[in-house]
């Protein structure tokens, strides 16, 4: 039986989010893009009380949907196991290289510029890549994994740009540190989960290999 790709049935929207961040990341304009809309989002997220609550809310959201759609998946679907455990392991790995491009990049905060309505990271915080942002993307990587459902990609891509623009109206991140964030999200767990596969198609022609081999001849 012939293994379906990640995403491949249901990548519109995977794809859309990664059109956006390219564009957010490569495309110049005057005053630099980011710069420009990080400092509208903040002062428009300045006049939400609470405005902190879009994001943490958004991230345990996603949290439970991803928990629970694993555990779904894991024993309904058995099939689904090997990508849904690379892709797992694959948001743990774009969590660690988000903090080590943090580490890289030593970008301060935008809060360290502006006044905003939320308590400041200290300094040695960096903002450039959104961690929230990273982890976000990451679940809804792993959610359309586990379900394979169309409408609930969209859902949870949705849900986890909410929580991108929420981190940037807090005043605690830029557009493109969420951008790229987003990006170590979508494309590390992925390429995990395509991985598997590939490793799973390459031990299934081995096997079918080694079977007309050891066939008895007609």
């Amino acid at each position: 039986m012939p293994i379906a790709p990640p995403l491949r049935r249901r990548p519109l929207p995977f794809l859309a989010a990664l059109a956006l961040i390219v564009a957010l990341l490569l495309i110049p304009a005057p005053g630099s893009l980011s710069v420009v809309a990080t400092r509208w989002l903040a002062s428009a997220g300045s006049g939400i009380a609470h405005v902190e609550v879009v994001s943490e809310l958004g991230l345990m959201l996603l949290a439970a949907a991803t928990i629970a759609a694993g555990l779904l998946a894991w024993f309904r679907h058995p099939e689904r196991r090997a990508r849904l455990g690379a892709s797992a392991v694959g948001v743990v790995a774009a969590y660690a290289a988000s903090e080590v491009a943090k580490f890289l990049f030593a970008q301060p905060r935008p809060c360290t510029r502006w006044p905003s309505q939320t308590e400041c990271p200290p300094a040695g915080d960096w903002s450039l890549p959104s961690n929230h942002a990273a982890l976000a993307f990451g679940a809804a990587v792993v959610i359309a994994v586990a379900v394979e459902r169309a409408w609930l990609s969209w859902a949870v891509v949705a849900l986890a740009t909410l929580l991108a623009v929420g981190r940037v109206a807090q005043g605690v991140h830029y557009v493109h540190d969420v951008a790229l964030g987003a990006a170590f999200g979508l494309v590390i767990p992925a390429a995990f989960a395509a991985a598997a596969v590939a490793l799973r198609r390459a031990r299934t022609r081995e096997h079918e290999r080694r079977d007309a081999r050891d066939a008895p001849l007609p």
